[in-house]
């Protein structure tokens, strides 16, 4: 009985979160976290929660040095597009169709491409796996498409990262529709 209600990610977490109450870490906080924490999970039990996803240590790894590189890249060519002299920056709107169909993983590809600079996700259809994106100074399709691929390898990564089966059954084909935008 105390195998299916205690496990130990969710006492971990317990316990850390009773030690950041306090405010420092002491031998007496983390016993009582510990001991507060088992409390809790066997009076509360959580529910087994599936989610679908396998964390590949050395893929989450890459995937999060790619994005930290991404955001670095991005953020320095969108303050150099603010600070440059000439016309007003545009951008162009067009759609990515993803390859997974897992909408948990369509999601983290969604927030990932949503959190660099200079790219707004407008909306995800889960059904169809199509990601509609707005790009900030992309002036022609061959800047749409190069946007594209770098959301195409984006999601990669994070289904060699987190899916289940990283191949997810489908092809890397995309369609562009791209047209200028305010």
């Amino acid at each position: 009985m105390i195998r299916r209600r205690v496990h130990l990610f969710p006492l971990l977490w317990l316990t850390v979160v009773w030690v950041l109450l306090w405010g420092n870490v002491s031998w007496a906080n983390v016993l009582g976290g510990l001991a507060l924490g088992f409390v809790i999970l066997m009076v509360f039990p959580l529910p087994r929660l599936v989610v679908g996803v396998t964390v590949r240590p050395w893929p989450l790894l890459l995937l999060i040095g790619h994005f930290v590189y991404d955001l670095v890249r991005a953020s320095v060519h969108v303050a150099w597009l603010t600070v440059r002299p000439g016309p007003p920056v545009r951008g162009v709107v067009f759609d990515v169709e993803l390859r997974g169909r897992d909408e948990l993983l369509q999601t983290v590809t969604a927030e990932m491409v949503a959190l660099v600079p200079g790219t707004v996700v407008i909306d995800l259809d889960p059904t169809a796996g199509v990601l509609t994106i707005h790009a900030l100074g992309v002036h022609d399709v061959d800047g749409a498409r190069r946007v594209q691929r770098e959301v195409l390898a984006q999601e990669r990564r994070v289904l060699r990262a987190l899916a289940t089966d990283p191949s997810c059954g489908r092809g890397a084909t995309a369609s562009t529709d791209s047209g200028a935008s305010a």
